[in-house]
């Protein structure tokens, strides 16, 4: 129930953090008691098959982010793109064609690299460029 508020405990995230850093990683994804992906350390994930988004729900325990909730309301009136809260497996990820993490402080990231997967970028250019020109109407 609390996972999806931001508050001081965050010794999941450090741990994390930790273990990133000594296996150099760039990031980490955490994972649930079911064992569906949640979210990475610094931000909300979105996978992409195609022209669905996919982002886990916050029933599954991610954060509610000011970035993520943004994301939805915008591909929500985009043609061409549709977009999904559903529980991601690991297993997911690696038949995903993208994948990227959304926040408040660098807005998108691009996973280029997932086990020996290697990502495109497209999608996540094109929805940081949406995200800004949202950013300059508001």
């Amino acid at each position: 129930m609390l996972s999806t508020l931001k508050t001081n405990n965050k010794i999941i995230h450090v741990l994390g953090s930790i273990f990133a850093k000594e296996n150099d990683y760039d990031n980490c994804l955490l994972l649930n008691h079911s064992k569906q992906v949640v979210e990475a350390l610094n931000g909300n994930l979105f996978m992409v098959n195609g022209t669905v988004l996919t982002t886990p729900p916050l029933k599954d325990g991610s954060l509610n982010g000011i970035i993520r909730k943004k994301l939805i309301e915008i591909v929500n009136k985009l043609d061409g793109y549709t977009i999904e809260e559903k529980s991601i497996s690991p297993f997911d990820l690696q038949k995903a064609d993208e994948l990227f993490i959304t926040n408040a402080v660098i807005g998108i990231k691009s996973i280029t690299k997932y086990r020996k997967k290697t990502f495109e970028v497209s999608v996540a250019k094109d929805m940081l460029g949406k995200l800004n020109a949202s950013a300059r109407l508001n």
